[in-house]
């Protein structure tokens, strides 16, 4: 007769990818990508609060009319900001934090497609990206996130090259990142899932990596031709070359198209699976939204030109990019009426992952209509280049990627970590947020129709008032996003337990436990998908 278990064994804890082992070296070592998520998490953090930091700084700047700051002081404050919070937070947090975490867990995998080269992707973008810190000590660059020539190969005795190597660097981590997520969803589905079956999710980070990998060319392209061009103009070398700087003007915008503002695509797919949960009903219109989701990828990557109206481009190229541009605006339309009415028609509970997604919601709305303005090349020369097409980006950056990178956040925390956060500092937070966007883009769109440019330090009185509401929302909504900080701390430790499905989902990362094992299912929990 077998023997009763002890009680010490039944009472002892399930094994989870969260204790398998406690040391140094498994943490550093691991090739789980459930932990190598959480060392994304810790580093782009960083990237984030210094990139945030940046920012409070050049808003204070123009809290008054006067001039505070050098010009060029501003000009390298205003580089380390976009290129902080674009190559070194943004992109990798995507990819490397919510990608890496939720992509195999959605789709029944026990691990990415290549653990050790995601293992090694970490380890390039890290020690690759932390030469922004010795960049900033030594005056960093002046040429903005896009170092556009021909000031950037020509005219600025910034430090330059430096910066583009980490860009490379970065750049290069995330072509990896992308390339391992577009195999995983390929080779590691589990049986019987079939892509009409896919979350929105590993539909938005599929179709992002494969403009990634594309877009990828062209940041090489991009950085080396002005590298190129930057040595020959100091004399380090001389390649014979006499290149068109729009060679690496275009090849910058297609790698920003297809890559960068490309981000709202996984954003719409967090979105999309949080509002299906909290709405209480399948999404209205599911394989309309995939279809419009694959035309925008597809019409996305086609309008890069629109950055470039006001070049010396031929009218009927302009047509074309502003045709294409137009055509993107139909399926993103389809898309937030698609999100909008799948509210209207459920029994939505705002709890805070939803609040972050009608916020996203609401932002990715403005930023549409605003776009229009931009898709037209009679409009553009007039907005190109000012606080309107900073307010459209940043709506886009800081309202839609973002917020839907917390939501993400919010939404898979319980399966992470096997315990919640304290709900109403959430809901708090996810509102302070919403509202800090709002005073601090919208304003934008009023100074770039009165002719306020962008990088500049000095205005005249009049745009006083707009200028303190924008500086004062950002410090509202820098405050918003050092909150959970706080509450994810505290919920690691003493957060109640969430159980496996603590929001009733019905994707498949949610019928394993929480945290999830090391192999992510055990026994038969996909034998009916």
């Amino acid at each position: 007769m077998a023997s009763a278990p002890s009680a010490a064994a039944a009472a002892a804890p399930k094994l989870t990818y969260w204790n398998a082992s406690y040391t140094f070296k498994s943490w550093l070592l691991t090739t789980d990508h459930k932990r190598i998520a959480f060392l994304y998490l810790l580093v782009v953090s960083g990237f984030a609060a210094f990139g945030l930091g940046t920012a409070v700084i050049l808003r204070l700047e123009l809290f008054t009319p006067q001039q505070e700051l050098f010009q060029d002081i501003y000009a390298r404050m205003f580089t380390l900001h976009g290129g902080a919070m674009v190559y070194l937070f943004m992109l990798p947090a995507m990819l490397g934090v919510l990608g890496n975490f939720a992509v195999p867990l959605m789709i029944g995998a026990k691990n990415v497609a290549f653990p050790r080269l995601n293992l090694l992707t970490f380890y390039i973008f890290t020690f690759g990206s932390s030469g922004i810190v010795m960049e900033a000590a030594f005056g960093g660059a002046d040429a903005g996130w896009n170092f556009l020539a021909p000031y950037a190969t020509l005219y600025t005795p910034s430090r330059v090259l430096p910066a583009l190597a980490i860009i490379m660097i970065a750049g290069f981590s995330v072509f990896l990142m992308a390339v391992n997520l577009l195999f995983t969803v390929h080779c590691r589905r589990v049986k019987g899932l079939d892509w009409q079956d896919l979350p929105f999710t590993v539909w938005g980070y599929y179709l992002v990596s494969i403009g990634i990998i594309a877009g990828s060319f062209f940041m090489f392209v991009w950085v080396f031709f002005t590298a190129t061009m930057r040595e020959q103009m100091l004399g380090y070398v001389n390649y014979g070359l006499n290149l068109n700087p729009q060679v690496t003007v275009q090849s910058f915008w297609i790698f920003a198209q297809t890559s960068v503002y490309m981000m709202l695509l996984p954003a719409v797919g967090i979105v999309a699976d949080i509002i299906e949960t909290f709405a209480r009903r399948p999404l209205v219109g599911r394989k309309g939204v995939e279809h419009a989701m694959i035309s925008l990828a597809v019409l996305m990557s086609l309008s890069w030109g629109v950055h470039t109206f006001t070049s010396d481009q031929w009218a009927w190229v302009n047509l074309f990019f502003s045709l294409a541009a137009f055509l993107s605006a139909i399926p993103l339309a389809i898309i937030i009426l698609s999100l909008f009415v799948t509210i209207r028609k459920g029994h939505p509970s705002f709890t805070s992952p939803m609040v972050f997604a009608f916020s996203v919601l609401v932002s990715l709305a403005l930023y549409l209509v605003s776009s229009l303005a931009l898709y037209s090349p009679a409009t553009a020369q007039a907005v190109l280049h000012t606080q309107f097409e900073w307010a459209n980006f940043h709506l886009l950056m800081a309202g839609v990627v973002l917020t839907a990178f917390l939501a993400g956040m919010h939404y898979w925390w319980p399966k992470a970590t096997g315990r919640m956060y304290p709900e109403l500092f959430a809901k708090v937070t996810a509102w302070i947020i919403f509202l800090g966007v709002l005073g601090t883009f919208l304003p934008g769109f009023l100074l770039g129709l009165l002719g306020m440019r962008t990088r500049v330090v000095a205005y005249p009185e009049g745009w006083l008032m707009p200028n303190q509401l924008i500086t004062t929302s950002t410090l509202l909504l820098v405050l918003g996003l050092s909150l959970p900080l706080l509450y994810f701390f505290y919920a690691v430790f003493w957060g109640e337990r969430s159980g496996s499905n603590p929001w009733d989902s019905a994707t498949l990362e949610w019928r394993t436990s929480s945290p999830p094992p090391p192999e992510n299912f055990t026994g038969d929990m996909l034998a009916d998908v």
